[in-house]
C-alpha cells in the first residue's frame, strides 16, 4: 500500500510539472528530459510512469478538464438561490473561469494544449467543460427572452469563448507594449485580467441583453484597482 501511494505521488508531481512546463513553453518546447527536471527525477523514473510526451499531454489535459468543470459548475451553484438569471450566471462563470487560469497551472497548460494540438484532437469525449457551459448558458439566457430580439444564442456563445481565449492569451504578455486600441495613458494593460474582462462585460452586455430584463449583476471594480480614487 505504501508503495501504491509512493508511486501515485510521484504520478501527481509529475502531472503537476508537465502542466507547468507546457504551460511556460508550449508543447513542441516541452521535452521529457525537461519535464523529469522540473519534477527533480530521473529520465527514466518519468517514462516508468508517463511512456511519450503525448501521454503527459493527454493526462495534463484530463486533469485541466476536470478541474475547469468544477469551477464553472461551482460558480452556477453559486448563485443558486439569488435569483441570478442566466446572463448573471455566464457573467459569473467567465469571472470565475479567468481567476482560475491566472492562478492555476495544470488550467493554463489544459487551454494552450487544446491550442497546440487541436488537430489531434480526439474528438467530442474532449469537449472543453468551460465552451460547453457557456454553450449552455447563452440557449437558456435566449430561452428566458434575456436577449434582444435578434440576437442568436450561438453567436453568444462564440463571442463570449473568443472573449475568455483573448484574455487568457494576454496574460501571456506580461509586458505588452501600448498601441493605438490601448492607449498607454487609459491604464488598461496594466489592470488584472478580471478587471479587463469587467470592461468588456461592461461594453457588450448592451448590445446582448434585453432592456427590459432585470439589470445584470458585472462584479464591481475592486476598491484597490480604482485608479480615481485618492490616497488618504
Amino acid at each position: 500500500m505504501a508503495i501504491q501511494q509512493r508511486a501515485e505521488r510521484t504520478r501527481q508531481e509529475i502531472l503537476s510539472s508537465a502542466a507547468r512546463v507546457f504551460d511556460r513553453v508550449g508543447y513542441e518546447r516541452a521535452s521529457l528530459a525537461r519535464i523529469a527536471g522540473e519534477a527533480r527525477l530521473t529520465t527514466g523514473a518519468l517514462v516508468f510512469h508517463f511512456a511519450t510526451k503525448a501521454d503527459l499531454a493527454t493526462a495534463v489535459r484530463g486533469r485541466a478538464r476536470a478541474v475547469t468543470r468544477i469551477t464553472v459548475e461551482s460558480a452556477c451553484l453559486s448563485m443558486e438561490g439569488v435569483g441570478g438569471t442566466a446572463i448573471d450566471k455566464l457573467v459569473i462563470t467567465t469571472h470565475a473561469l479567468i481567476r482560475l487560469f491566472e492562478t492555476d497551472p495544470v488550467a493554463r497548460a489544459g487551454e494552450r494544449l487544446a491550442r497546440e494540438l487541436q488537430a489531434a484532437d480526439p474528438g467530442p469525449g474532449q469537449e472543453c467543460p468551460w465552451r460547453r457551459e457557456v454553450g449552455r448558458l447563452a440557449r437558456y439566457a435566449a430561452a428566458e427572452k434575456a436577449l434582444r430580439p435578434g440576437v442568436d444564442a450561438t453567436a453568444v456563445a462564440a463571442l463570449i469563448g473568443y472573449v475568455i481565449t483573448g484574455v487568457e492569451l494576454e496574460m501571456r504578455r506580461p509586458s505588452a507594449p501600448a498601441d493605438e486600441f490601448w492607449p498607454a495613458e487609459s491604464g488598461a494593460l496594466h489592470d488584472p485580467a478580471e478587471e479587463r474582462l469587467r470592461r468588456i462585460w461592461e461594453l457588450i452586455l448592451p448590445g446582448l441583453v434585453d432592456p427590459t430584463c432585470p439589470t445584470v449583476r458585472v462584479p464591481p471594480r475592486a476598491p484597490s484597482q480604482d485608479r480615481s480614487a485618492t490616497p488618504s
